[in-house]
């Protein structure tokens, strides 16, 4: 049954203004029944939320405004409907302000009448920019009296909509490393990922892993269809951006997630369309040939509605696992990300909608056009790289064209953009005019990066996060009145790359040039002040190149380190402190990189030794240090080399990696030690791979044992000895023989048949080479490589006695 909004004002609406002012009846006579207050209540509210599903936001908000209850808001019996009036409008400011003035209380407990209403509010803080604050108001939206131990028991689709939501807040202001918590006091998982439903969430569909680290993928067939693969995608995106802070296999379950969702959302949507069109046809029962004829045009129309409703659903979910494949690496999935993101492009610019669009489609272009100029950036020219990513402001894109920025080529707009895919665009475009020598257009994106970082929010309608065509940047609220339909999070992930200190630096800008890029906490604002420092010192060092250098980009630089070093001292109780040393560490290894162009071992070693302690703690600073040190090619740094491995622990991962240094050492017998016993407790073949291979070198009869008893090896008998193997024909293959060569073959294959491969010899035979001319050709090659030697300053045939040969060499 469709709601119609013409039918109830009568009801409602009349019998609201039956009385003036004063209390005395007006336009109905005084005898007439009246309906009882609180049914009158209930078709109102009734009348407003059906208002509220066709998108009559004005109208809502006019009624409520018109038959508030004076001046205390808290009598106010339409709040929820007003507040999601007011949000849907997006008039954001208005909505909070409402909120907190019914009774919101931002402190203490949730009351269980206020959740509709606390759920707008926690929506309207996202879109202000308040992360800290909205993520609080999720996480209380769960809890009653605002303790853990008082757990609300709601409805499950109500409890998946608030951590769906939370997750789209936490993604949209994310900064790499403030999820990476120091100094043993705190866990560092947030309280989103210890809910139950999204632990039950990644058990059941992600990949398992055993207990070395191995992955193994979970049986397709056991796995049902995610009925909500909006949260899904918001917990694989949100794993995504922060798998700085997370083992490489988390990836992976990211990954296997969005895949899920994938299917979900385009065998959901379907279904339920052929559900639609079935219970039609059961209504109409039968019908002439012309009105089916209609029907099935209808029908037809239906579907590709539907079919473009679900590839709308699909983009961001694609969008998100070719940016999984770029956080995996290797060939294969790198070019997997390719194809889709130019895939993306490609349909953008044949529908004539990708840089005018609006809402998530827009959004996802820019994000599809920025993670392509990240996969590009090398391949091909930076010119074109830097068309890809894209314009945030007029102040990320310089004007200066004689200075070889290519300034204002790029076209594509960032629109409907969150704070973390406005930081990304904005750094990695100032990155770009740093390579091409634009120091002016690199300045002017570093100066609107910076002024974004202290701006959340313009106000209403004035470029709050992610509010183009509300469907950027979060979930839209989905509370107990007016259940609209939930929107995803704001999509897809931006990769980026790798200043102001926080007394303002650059406040000069204009605010309406600046996006709204403010993070979510003040510490995470100083580490992007001290990237832009970082960018800026990179950007003096090479403009100097080729001139005296004069060292003005480290000052820069030992001023970026000062900032970090001394931030937690006034901020020493900002949840997000891991931020700061992490990026140091940035900072503090391209340094050591740039300073050591020959890669030398030594001072590589030396910046991973310099780094923060507990970044030293983490296994992969250890594996990169044992690297380094196994370089060296000296027993002390082979012992530390090994120490440091042992420090991984004794689970299955570390002693292989043990096991894999001593053979890339050659110590054979050592390796054997270490991976006999692990051959026993490994499930996987690595182990035994591996001691077959240290067994080869050790012990070859018990290698040619172990590697029998291998399941599933291939074991090739070789029957032959080494004479018989070399007077063996060289089997050779001509490009055309048979039919296609016509009925005697070619040339080639009838010499390969008669003569064994060689004209005058017979198959088997071989011909031997005269010894004078081997030898005359060895002394040739001799001269011609000792006149080579001598050339390049390496060979004195004067000197004496000569240099012996290594006796090792061979």
């Amino acid at each position: 049954m469709k709601a119609t909004p013409r039918k109830f004002p009568s009801v409602a609406l009349n019998y609201s203004a039956k009385k003036n002012g004063n209390g005395s009846s007006t336009d109905v006579d005084e005898n007439e029944e009246r309906l009882p207050s609180n049914l009158e209540l209930v078709i109102t509210k009734i009348h407003l939320r059906s208002l509220l599903q066709l998108g009559e936001y004005s109208t809502v908000l006019d009624h409520c405004r018109k038959n508030s209850s004076g001046s205390d808001p808290t009598l106010n019996q339409f709040a929820e409907e007003e507040a999601y009036a007011l949000y849907r409008l997006k008039r954001y400011n208005a909505c909070r302000e409402f909120c907190e003035n019914y009774g919101i209380d931002r402190k203490g407990g949730v009351n269980v009448s206020q959740r509709g209403l606390l759920h707008v509010y926690a929506q309207s803080l996202y879109r202000l920019g308040e992360t800290r604050l909205a993520d609080e108001m999720y996480r209380r939206l769960l809890l009653v009296g605002g303790s853990d131990e008082d757990e609300v028991h709601v409805d499950v689709d109500e409890r998946e909509d608030s951590l769906s939501n939370a997750l789209a807040n936490r993604t949209a202001n994310y900064t790499s490393g403030s999820l990476l918590v120091y100094g043993g006091e705190r866990d560092s998982k947030c309280w989103l990922e210890e809910d139950s439903i999204i632990l039950d969430l990644l058990r059941e569909y992600s990949i398992g892993v055993t207990n070395d680290g191995e992955e193994k993928m979970d049986d397709e067939d056991e796995k049902v269809m995610l009925q909500n693969y909006d949260l899904a995608y918001n917990l694989a995106t949100f794993l995504l951006v922060s798998s700085e802070a997370r083992p490489p296999s988390v990836v992976k379950q990211a990954k296997e997630l969005l895949i899920h969702a994938e299917k979900s959302a385009l065998t959901i949507l379907d279904s339920d369309s052929n559900e639609n069109e079935e219970s039609k046809d059961d209504e109409n029962g039968g019908v002439d040939a012309e009105a089916k004829k209609k029907l099935q045009q209808k029908k037809e129309k239906q579907l590709k509605q539907q079919k473009e409703l679900a590839e709308q659903e699909a983009g961001p979910i694609r969008a998100n696992l070719a940016f999984s494949n770029i956080l995996l690496g290797g060939e294969e999935n790198e070019t997997e990300a390719l194809k889709t993101y130019l895939t993306m492009v490609t349909k953008a610019a044949k529908s004539g909608k990708g840089t005018s669009g609006i809402g998530t489609q827009a959004n996802l272009l820019a994000t599809a056009s920025n993670n392509l100029a990240v996969l590009r950036d090398g391949k091909e020219s930076v010119f074109d790289v830097l068309k890809r990513i894209p314009v945030t402001s007029s102040l990320s894109v310089s004007e200066d064209q004689n200075s070889g920025g290519g300034g204002g080529a790029a076209t594509v707009p960032l629109v409907g953009a969150t704070p973390q895919q406005v930081r990304t665009a904005l750094f990695n475009r100032a990155l770009q005019l740093a390579k091409m020598g634009n120091s002016t257009g690199c300045l002017e994106a570093l100066g609107a990066l910076r002024a974004s970082l202290f701006l959340s929010s313009r106000g209403d309608g004035n470029g709050t996060p992610g509010d183009s065509s509300g469907n950027i940047g979060g979930a839209a609220s989905k509370k107990n009145s007016a259940k609209s339909r939930k929107k995803k999070g704001s999509g897809s992930t931006t990769a980026g790359g790798a200043g102001e200190d926080a007394s303002g630096k650059g406040s000069s800008v204009e605010n309406d040039d600046v996006p709204t890029a403010k993070p979510s906490s003040e510490m995470e604002a100083i580490a992007w002040n001290a990237r832009a420092d970082w960018l800026e010192s990179e950007l003096l060092r090479l403009s100097s190149q080729g001139s005296k250098p004069e060292k003005k980009h480290m000052d820069l630089v030992n001023r970026a380190i000062k900032t970090l070093d001394e931030a937690p001292k006034s901020h020493a109780s900002d949840d997000a402190s891991g931020v700061l040393p992490y990026t140091k560490s940035q900072i503090l290894l391209h340094c050591a990189t740039v300073d050591n162009p020959q890669s030398k071992p030594q001072p590589l070693i030396d910046a991973l030794e310099s780094l923060p302690s507990k970044m030293l703690s983490f296994p992969g600073t250890i594996v990169t240090l044992a690297t380094l040190y196994g370089s060296c090619n000296d027993n002390s740094s082979a012992s530390k080399a090994e120490e440091l491995l042992a420090s991984l622990g004794d689970n299955i991962s570390a002693k292989l990696a043990v096991a894999e240094f001593r053979l890339a050492k050659g110590r054979y017998d050592d390796a054997v030690k270490v991976l006999d016993g692990l051959a026993e407790e490994d499930d996987s073949m690595t182990a035994k791979a591996l001691l077959v291979q240290a067994l080869s070198f050790a012990d070859p009869e018990k290698a040619a044992e172990l590697a029998n008893d291998l399941e599933g090896a291939e074991v090739i008998n070789y029957a032959l000895d080494g004479e018989a193997l070399e007077s063996m024909e060289i089997p050779r293959f001509a490009k055309k023989f048979g039919a296609s060569a016509g009925e005697g073959g070619s040339k080639v294959r009838k010499l390969i048949e008669t003569a064994g491969g060689r004209r005058g010899s017979s198959i088997g035979e071989r011909k031997k080479q005269n010894r004078e001319a081997i030898l005359r050709k060895r002394a040739k090659r001799r001269e011609a490589y000792l006149a080579r030697l001598q050339a390049e300053g390496r060979y004195n045939p004067d000197q004496t006695p000569l240099l012996k040969p290594d006796p090792e060499r061979w």
